[in-house]
């Protein structure tokens, strides 16, 4: 069965945004799984207790870097790709084939430089996949329905990455980390195996000729230079994630040598579950929000909510009360999945340059994951020096600056968005409405 394409005038079901929704959901199986639970649970054993903050925010800035190049690369490529089944499924595939050997080197990694390099493999099969999958929603879906596909869009990666650290977690209580990796890869082969044979792409009829990557990064360069809200809105987006991840890839060393909480993966499973509920009933509603009430103002909703939230975790002392003040940052997280997805839509440059633009949006993504990772384990391991669980507050008040700082870059893209709309008179079906 597959799906014929949609115009750029239909309006989509529910269900063709859940099938085209699906892919994610595998991707962020597999970075729930190995961000939230297997990395903090195996690193320490392979290094010491001493440098592990600093040891995971290496081995994520890593690989994470390597992601920040080649997801807008291989989108860019997909934009141009012209294959009978579609410009962005056959480097969808792979990727995911690409991924499971790197998988299985992580399961059964003795040392610390193997389990590096595996992972900056697997960043290598992710995003040669992710980066044209990103192209989905600007080829398929109109204007109009945007928000409500990131909406859906924004509910797969939270569902996703709540399934995997909680799966992750029954088999990590009980040391098992390749089982915990196995399930990962079944999960990813399925959802892929479903995005394949689901979505049908259209086959592009605007065939043009490669230019020159140096004549292409100079016409890239200057639409960005033209139209910078953009570029703004990809800063903003880069203080959230660099927020988000200040929190999530220590919360297990939190529940455990933080709190001394019995059971750390279960708890913080628990956690990240209460976040991610919140986030799921929050991103439905709000995608629909920002097809009528604009993108930025959710944006900014979420950036002032994840600033209380952090204000919150400073003070948290128990199990249940991480779990309540990391609900309020659930709830700005899926405001931000639904709208800020949308708003990088509506802004790029050049829609028929989709996997390139919405590529880049990963150097915000993936960039503030190893920026706030990095940094925040080095706070981390310097704090706790200082005194017991020192760094786990200080790790809180950084994530509470990355938002507060989020928030203020908004405020510059929104006077952009002014700005190009009375310079350049943009059309209102590519800029949505702030008024």
């Amino acid at each position: 069965m597959t799906i014929p394409s949609l115009t750029m005038h239909a309006m989509p079901s529910r269900w063709f945004l859940t099938r085209i929704s699906l892919f994610w959901l595998g991707l962020s199986f597999m970075w729930g799984t190995l961000n939230i639970q297997v990395l903090p649970a195996v690193v320490p054993d392979l290094v010491g207790s001493e440098i592990q903050g600093t040891a995971i925010g290496a081995i994520v800035f890593l690989g994470l870097v390597v992601a920040v190049v080649v997801q807008p690369v291989v989108g860019a490529m997909s934009d141009r790709a012209r294959f009978q089944m579609g410009r962005r499924r056959p480097f969808m595939a792979v990727g995911v084939l690409l991924c499971i050997p790197f998988l299985i080197v992580i399961g059964i990694s003795p040392m610390y430089w193997v389990l590096l390099l595996a992972v900056v493999g697997l960043q290598i099969g992710a995003n040669t996949a992710h980066g044209p999958y990103q192209g989905v929603i600007p080829d398929l879906v109109p204007h109009k329905a945007r928000g409500r596909a990131s909406g859906f869009f924004g509910l797969a990666n939270l569902v996703g990455t709540l399934l995997g650290a909680a799966v992750a977690s029954v088999f990590l209580a009980s040391g098992h980390v390749l089982p915990a990796i196995l399930t990962v890869v079944a999960v990813l082969l399925a959802t892929s195996l479903a995005s394949w044979v689901f979505v049908a792409e259209p086959i592009p009829s605007d065939s043009k000729p490669f230019p020159g990557i140096g004549t292409e990064v100079r016409r890239r360069l200057g639409e960005l230079g033209e139209r910078p809200a953009f570029v703004w809105l990809m800063l903003s987006r880069l203080l959230f994630f660099m927020g988000l991840q200040a929190m999530d890839n220590f919360l297990q060393l939190f529940m455990d040598k933080g709190l001394h909480e019995t059971d750390p993966e279960l708890k913080t499973t628990g956690v990240l579950g209460a976040v991610l509920v919140m986030a799921v009933l929050a991103s439905i509603p709000a995608g629909w929000a920002a097809d009528r009430f604009g993108r930025l103002r959710l944006v900014a909703m979420a950036t002032f909510l994840g600033v209380v939230a952090a204000v919150l975790m400073v003070f948290a002392q128990s199990f249940v009360q991480t779990m309540a003040f990391a609900s309020v940052l659930g709830i700005g997280l899926g405001l931000f999945t639904a709208a800020d997805w949308a708003a990088a839509i509506d802004l790029i440059p050049d829609l028929r340059a989709a996997g390139l633009y919405m590529g880049l949006t990963n150097v915000a993504t993936a960039g503030g994951d190893a920026l706030a990772t990095l940094s925040a384990g080095i706070v981390l391991d310097v704090f706790n020096q200082l005194g017991p669980g020192l760094g786990y507050r200080a790790t809180f008040v950084m994530m509470g600056v990355y938002f507060l700082l989020s928030f203020s870059v908004l405020l510059v893209v929104r006077s952009r968005v002014s700005r190009q709309e009375c310079m350049m008179r943009i059309p209102q079906s590519r800029v949505s409405s702030e008024d």
